[in-house]
């Protein structure tokens, strides 16, 4: 499952295409690894408001902060500007030229596209509030096990948009979207009712513009009110026991009228206060930046195209051409061969993908991407034999997951290839591998594809809480789409503990979301 979560903004679009080459830098922190165009000093910086921004956000939702490792941090790529960004997006993903950046979350590693440059004046947003709001929906699929009603998930994703760094360190949040002011001062404004009980698939346009901004009123103000509280989490519990959201908003916040009364109040107050959070609570910790090579500048944003388009046949090929023409510049270079290996596999050229995978091995023995692409090219092989000989294929591809996997034990990516390999050679996933699918499940549960494979195993074996919980973050995912639907009606058919109801409710069509 893709999910292409956009944040809007008024721009030409470029043409498709790669940009002339640049100097390309790496930056790695304990969260992300930024690939960007721009100078070591202006990487250095924006790598910092990052790691702060994260930082703050989990100190105040109190989220644990576990150690990942490299294949589980966002690749992040900071691009020039908004044309840049433009022209890593399929002209078949509808409208796109409106899009300042956008997030695509994949056991495989999730990726954000952001750009340096955004013209405020022009849409209200600046380079922050793009990558902030979605990385912010990043962090709530990290950590939501119940439901959140879409009002919450996008007026919290809202209120930390705005995260303003402070030269003393510390972040203040919760200032008023720009963008969103027509949602808040217009006369047409969502009523409060609708906004707790509101079906938001059904939800136009001006309606969802009016449900950003009036969810980020009311998130503020239940986070701000001393004396509501209490009241969100009370919410928040009973929707979790299967209250119906407009007794469970009542019971949590009382008489809706007198709360419709005061956050009219609220709004028009002359300031509203923020959240500050101290710098001995947001420390980036080390970052380290390094020049890529000739090579790895040349070939860096082909592979971030073949990330996003190499499953598809009439991208694959021609990526994969224009691959090959750079390894035979740069031959040898370890993120050139890397990037050959994965477009010769998504162009169904097995023997050449093991074959540059093998290259990379040779610089880097412990590369846990060459670890993966030759342990598919092996497994492409296997597919095409039959008995024993097959087998004998699965198997040592499945060795080579392993080895992905002890390096990076925290990598979603080789433990998932280890339980398809069973499914591509067409035998049942032993226990292990099934405990490998969900404990990937675990790490990226921003991958609604993943999270669904995870949940049917739970459901299979009759492990309910489990399989509800898995579900959580496909259902209340704010850009879920059929896919999210789909798990909700399935959370309702576990609440009355019919399982097979549940795995019935798949026989739906779902489709990718797109919004």
């Amino acid at each position: 499952m893709r999910l292409w979560l956009a944040l809007a903004a008024s721009a030409l679009l470029g043409a498709t295409g790669t940009p002339a080459q640049a100097a390309w830098y790496e930056a790695k922190s304990k969260h992300f690894v930024i690939y960007a165009d721009w100078n070591p000093k202006q990487l250095q910086t924006y790598a910092n408001k990052l790691e702060r921004f994260d930082q703050a956000v989990r100190w105040v939702m109190h989220y644990q902060d576990p150690p990942i490792g490299d294949g589980n941090r966002v690749t992040v790529f900071a691009l020039s500007t908004i044309d840049a960004v433009q022209r890593m997006v399929d002209k078949r993903a509808g409208n796109f030229a409106n899009i300042a950046g956008f997030y695509v979350p994949r056991a495989e590693g999730c990726l954000a596209f952001v750009p340096l440059v955004v013209s405020k004046e022009a849409t209200g947003l600046d380079t922050n509030s793009v990558f902030f709001h979605e990385y912010t929906h990043h962090l709530q699929l990290e950590n939501l096990d119940r439901p959140y009603p879409v009002w919450l998930v996008e007026g919290f994703a809202t209120f930390m948009q705005t995260a303003e760094m402070q030269k003393d360190g510390s972040v203040l949040l919760g200032a008023a979207p720009e963008e969103r002011a027509w949602g808040l001062l217009s006369a047409d404004s969502l009523p409060l009712t609708s906004l707790l009980t509101e079906d938001h698939e059904k939800l136009t346009t001006a309606q969802w513009d009016m449900l950003y901004g009036e969810g980020w009123l009311l998130t503020h103000y239940l986070y701000a009110t001393q004396s509501r509280s209490g009241q969100l989490t009370r919410y928040l519990d009973l929707l979790n026991s299967g209250t119906p959201r407009l007794d469970a908003a009542r019971q949590a916040f009382g008489d809706l009228g007198q709360l419709q009364h005061d956050l009219t109040l609220y709004k028009h107050q002359s300031s509203l206060m923020g959240i500050k959070v101290g710098a001995d609570h947001t420390q980036p910790g080390a970052i380290e930046i390094a020049p890529l090579s000739p090579g790895g500048s040349a070939v860096v944003l082909l592979r971030a195209n073949l990330t996003l388009y190499g499953d598809k046949k009439d991208a694959a090929g021609p990526l994969a051409q224009q691959i090959r023409s750079i390894e035979a510049r740069y031959p040898g270079d370890e993120l050139v061969e890397a990037t050959l290996a994965e477009a010769e596999l998504d162009t169904g050229n097995a023997a050449a993908a093991e074959a540059a995978a093998d290259r990379v091995l040779k610089l880097s023995p412990k590369s846990v991407d060459a670890l993966i692409f030759k342990g598919a090219a092996i497994a492409e092989r296997g597919r095409t034999l039959e008995g024993a000989e097959r087998h004998q294929q699965f198997e040592q591809a499945r060795g080579l997951f392993i080895a992905a996997n002890k390096v990076d034990t925290e990598d979603p990516e080789p433990l998932y290839d280890f339980y398809k390999s069973y499914l591509l050679e067409g035998v049942r996933p032993n226990d292990n591998a099934i405990a490998a699918m969900h404990y990937a499940s675990d790490l990226v549960p921003q991958d609604g594809g993943l999270r669904m494979n995870s949940a049917i195993a739970y459901l299979n074996e009759n492990k309910l809480r489990e399989a509800r919980a898995t579900l959580a973050p496909v259902a209340y995912s704010p850009h879920g789409g059929e896919a999210a639907e789909v798990a909700r009606i399935m959370i309702a058919k576990i609440d009355a503990g019919d399982a097979k109801a549940a795995l019935l409710a798949l026989r739906r069509p779902a489709e990718p979301p797109t919004r």
